[in-house]
């Protein structure tokens, strides 16, 4: 019989992450902390004014300087070692990792783009090749989770969008809940007022948009795997979202490893753009 995990929500404007010791015990304490921004959008794709200027103004004020000063830069031999310790019998040593590479690197945004994403992907590659079962993928994701829940609001939250509302959620059915974790966490730190929910249904999800007004909408499908064969109803899913939605100009932004390793999936499954922790700030018109 499949197991079926109820994460729980977190109310309005709660981080993800707060509330911890942001130091992954054991640790040294961080020499330094940054400030780390909203997931960039890139492959825009719609062409209402009012939507561009709600991202142009809104979304990305200061981001092009920030994403050129801190290029990403993948550790892959870190984070094959961190996929293979989360997938093992017990996880251990994979705290060890994170604390290192945070100690290494002083910033959130680079634990996220350095070590976590790509450790999720390459969960998803060991179990491409056999090395690991679907169960213990969904089992390490999970832990990588419950130890990034260890971490507190180390990055001084930016002031300046008040009032501004994202509804982040990972697209109903998905059983992979870090992609919307991380996705609440950054706009979190950015000054939004993120709503983190877990719809078990398109309609569910229509229910929420239906309930309030929200500037965007952020739904994330699996960081492992690629998930393509679920692009289709995931564009569906969107398209009823937004046709419930009080706001009539609604950003949608996907994100999960089928739009990291493609950029035009985002505009079929009709979002606005797509969140790639692991790149340099882009925004195509």
């Amino acid at each position: 019989m499949k197991r079926r995990t109820v994460p729980m929500a977190l109310p309005m404007g709660v981080s993800a992450f707060a509330g911890a010791n942001l130091v992954l015990r054991p640790s040294a304490t961080p020499a330094s902390s940054a400030q780390v921004p909203p997931a960039p959008l890139h492959g825009i794709c719609r062409s209402h004014p009012d939507v561009m200027r709600l991202i142009e103004s809104v979304l990305l004020p200061g981001l092009v300087a920030w994403h050129q000063s801190l290029p990403a830069c993948v550790d892959e031999r870190r984070s094959i070692e961190l996929a293979r310790r989360l997938i093992g019998p017990t996880g251990a040593g994979a705290r060890e990792l994170l604390c290192e590479h945070y100690a290494g690197h002083g910033s959130l945004h680079r634990l996220f783009t350095g070590l976590v994403e790509p450790a999720a992907r390459r969960m998803g590659d060991l179990w491409a090749v056999d090395d690991c079962t679907e169960a213990e993928v969904t089992i390490g994701l999970c832990r990588l989770l419950s130890e990034l829940r260890q971490l507190d609001g180390c990055c001084a939250r930016v002031a300046g969008h008040a009032g501004r509302s994202a509804l982040v959620v990972p697209q109903p059915g998905e059983s992979h809940m870090l992609g919307a974790a991380l996705d609440a966490e950054s706009l979190w730190q950015a000054g939004w007022l993120p709503q983190s929910e877990y719809p078990d249904s398109d309609e569910a999800l229509q229910t929420l948009v239906a309930a309030r007004h929200y500037d965007v909408l952020c739904v994330s499908l699996s960081p492992s795997f690629r998930r393509s064969h679920r692009l289709e109803r995931l564009a569906r899913t969107i398209a009823g979202a937004r046709s419930v939605s009080k706001n009539p100009d609604l950003v949608v932004v996907v994100s999960g490893r089928a739009f990291h390793e493609e950029r035009a999936a985002a505009r079929r499954v009709g979002a606005d753009g797509s969140s790639r922790w692991a790149s340099r700030f882009e925004l195509l018109h």
